[in-house]
């Protein structure tokens, strides 16, 4: 009876069921935790893009002098705005009464298409699935611009907004 005994290798059923109820535990929190990791760095890409898009906001007004975005098709809309920083913007500087004064120049493009040479919103739209789309807003007195992801909850979603100064 020793003899059959000792002659046994392997594991047996208890052993090879313990282990495998361990790294399921194991697998369980790894995953949990990759899962939070990606979120997180979706966000941060988000956030990153953001200050792209107003960087380039911010050269394209210093550039042209255009701080009111009359160059735009539609300059009360994130999507078009990122998509037009993509392409060359024609502008023609106005007076106060609105009357051109000089020459129509072209600036840009700010901003490097990511998937192909095609410029869309969905070379810069946000990644983090709680990312709606974008809020920009522009000052005019200072040449600048703040781009912020716009988060789930916010009924506003993508929005152009303008400070002149004054309190919101």
């Amino acid at each position: 009876m020793k003899k059959m005994l000792k002659n046994q290798k392997g594991f047996s059923l208890v052993e090879l069921l313990i282990v495998i109820a361990i790294m399921g535990v194991l697998a369980a929190i790894a995953f949990s935790m990759f899962a939070g990791v990606l979120g997180n760095a979706k966000r941060r890409a988000d956030e990153r893009t953001a200050d792209q898009i107003a960087k380039a906001l911010s050269l394209y007004m210093t550039d042209s002098g255009d701080v009111n975005l009359t160059a735009f098709e539609d300059n009360s809309d994130p999507k078009v705005i990122i998509r037009q920083l993509q392409e060359k913007i024609a502008y023609t500087p106005v007076d106060e009464e609105g009357n051109p004064v000089g020459d129509e120049k072209y600036y840009g493009p700010y901003l490097t298409p990511k998937e192909g040479d095609t410029p869309a919103y969905e070379n810069f739209a946000p990644q983090f699935k709680n990312h709606l789309g974008y809020k920009i807003v522009y000052y005019p007195s200072l040449q600048k611009a703040d781009v912020k992801p716009v988060e789930e909850g916010n009924e506003n979603g993508d929005e152009v907004g303008v400070f002149n100064g004054e309190e919101e």
